[in-house]
């Protein structure tokens, strides 16, 4: 029976996968691409070329277009306003780099302020590491909004992966790649239309895989071994303060390939660990003072302060979950819900039977069934180019151990599986398998036909669908919309929110600016008569407010003052 259970379970992921996104319309377009071929039409060919200008250039100029293209975008497609945890979480950190400091105090009436993914004690402050949160503040900073920072992410993504990809490939192949990826992450993804981060890793992963093409190059002069390690160091720096388990283990085959061919050469090994070495450490001193004002620790980081306080993020693969009992209701279903999405790496039989349901998140993310025809070469791309496979392979297994599938815990392996594409596409090439063309213009085409669906009012994604590549709905903007309302009213707010009663709506409304005093709305969650009294009068002065968001759309009533 547990063999049928499997079964079952493994065509169901892999039904999953292709009846999302646009996915059906693509295997279509694909299928007609290759009749008409078959009828004698012949797609342009992608060969040999001259570049107006310099390869390097045009690359900025498509990573700069790319960027340009979506804000062009914006009466259909409006900059992103945050629903989900992770989003708050990583805002929230934002604004209290902005304040100046690296934590809040724990608010005095704290019980009322608890959420997903951040912290109440011993401080006030996101859950997460701090990379992602310094570009949005640097950009909320500089522009007055942190989704410039998203959009600097992208571009610096793109730019970085071309020179990444040059490390391994001829220019115009490069060029190939960051189209590919523009198309892939730069219009509709969720990466670009939210805030969750998946970039900067994305960065750090182009820049240890660039370096490390490049110092394995037999001219490579001290020189450039002393600048591609301090590029090494850099990469892992920043991985190691945005996704370190996936990025340390993506990073290590590079990084025993290195030494293992650097054996011999003391001075080779010198000049091009020790700047590695210098900034690497630098990134993880720098962690090291974070998290030590946080958790009073250098090396207890807020992570884990948050998986022993409420029992998330979720276990690794066969590692005992801790047992907490939660004060609120709504926090209680989420724990429940992790533990389920444990259970999928719960052991052996559990790993194999939810594999498929797992394995689809991120082939919808990276690939999709266009991307995924230049992958009948990947036998090929094995004999010449092992290192980029190896690299997928260690962040895969890392995110295989996690419980939860979401394509930006993939992000540290984004150039390596645009190189391993780009290379199988180079394969076809030489193959003489004339489709090459039909892969930017299908995910563009599919990108036209999915923002026109939206315009138009036409049903284009499933109902949650946060993590597609093409496909992110807007979500419940119901906590947006009384915000709106909320900040045309003149003076200050106290919001108090009901429990939700809807045993499978995960998302949180109690989310609050890093000074929750100063706030202009406060946000808290519905305690009962006696405790929502205790809040008023500490914040007195303020009109108060009770949100139902068990109707739709959600109520806000104003209570009567005392």
């Amino acid at each position: 029976m547990r063999l049928l259970e499997i079964l079952l379970l493994t065509l169901g992921g892999l039904w999953q996968g292709f009846r999302q996104d646009f996915n059906l319309l693509e295997i279509v377009l694909i299928a007609g691409g290759l009749w008409a071929w078959k009828r004698g039409w012949r797609p342009p060919q992608f060969g040999r070329f001259e570049l107006p200008v310099r390869p390097w250039m045009l690359a900025l100029m498509l990573a700069a277009g790319a960027v340009c293209l979506r804000v062009a975008l914006l009466p259909l497609l409006p900059a992103p306003v945050p629903v989900v945890a992770d989003e708050f979480s990583h805002l929230l950190l934002a604004d209290t780099l902005l304040d100046g400091r690296v934590a809040n105090p724990t608010h005095p009436f704290w019980q009322h302020f608890e959420s997903l993914h951040i912290l109440q004690q011993p401080h006030y402050v996101s859950s997460y590491f701090p990379g992602h949160a310094v570009i949005l503040a640097a950009a909320w900073k500089a522009v007055g909004g942190p989704w410039a920072g998203v959009l600097a992410e992208c571009g610096a993504f793109l730019a970085v992966l071309y020179w990444m990809l040059r490390g391994w490939m001829p220019a115009r192949w490069a060029l190939f790649g960051v189209l590919l990826a523009a198309l892939r992450f730069s219009i509709g993804s969720y990466w670009v239309n939210a805030y969750h981060g998946g970039f900067l890793a994305a960065i750090g992963g182009a820049l240890v895989a660039g370096a490390f093409a490049r110092l394995r190059r037999p001219a490579s002069t001290p020189v450039r071994s002393l600048s591609q390690g301090f590029v090494f160091g850099l990469g892992l720096a920043i991985l190691a303060a945005t996704r370190p388990f996936e990025g340390l283990l993506l990073s290590v085959p590079f990084i025993a390939v290195l030494a293992w061919e650097r054996r011999s050469r003391a001075l080779a090994m010198l000049t091009m660990g020790v700047p590695a070495l210098l900034v690497a450490g630098a990134g993880l001193a720098g962690l090291g003072v974070y998290f030590a004002h946080i958790t009073g620790s250098p090396f207890v980081t807020a992570y884990q302060i948050s998986q022993k306080t409420y029992g998330w993020p979720m276990a690794l693969a066969w590692t005992p979950p801790p047992r907490i009992e939660h004060r609120h209701i709504e926090l209680a279903r989420y724990y429940e819900y992790e533990l389920g999405e444990r259970e999928k790496v719960d052991g052996p039989l559990d790993f194999i039977e939810y594999l498929t349901f797992r394995l689809q998140e991120y082939w919808r993310f990276f690939l999709g069934p266009v991307l995924t025809i230049p992958l009948l070469m990947i036998g090929r791309v094995w004999r010449r180019r092992r290192m980029l496979i190896a690299g997928v392979a260690g962040a895969g297994c890392a995110i295989l151990l996690e419980g939860a599938a979401s394509p930006h815990y993939l992000a540290p392996a984004t150039a390596l599986i645009v190189a391993i594409v780009v290379e199988c596409c180079r394969h076809l090439r030489a193959a003489r398998v004339p489709i090459l063309a039909l892969l930017p213009a299908t995910m563009a085409l599919v990108l036209v036909l999915r923002i026109a669906a939206q315009d138009l009012g036409l049903p284009y994604t499933q109902a949650r669908n946060f993590q597609s590549w093409c496909c992110k709905v807007q979500g419940n903007m119901n906590k947006a919309r009384i915000t709106m309302l909320l900040e045309q009213l003149p003076g200050k707010h106290l919001v108090f929110v009901k429990p939700k009663t809807e045993a499978t709506n995960l998302f949180q409304w109690i989310y609050n600016d890093a000074d929750i005093d100063a706030s202009r709305i406060v946000w808290a969650r519905d305690l009962g008569p006696e405790r929502n009294a205790q809040l008023a009068a500490y914040f007195s002065g303020r009109q108060i407010w009770i949100v139902n968001p068990n109707v739709e759309p959600a109520t806000c009533l104003k209570l009567p003052a005392n």
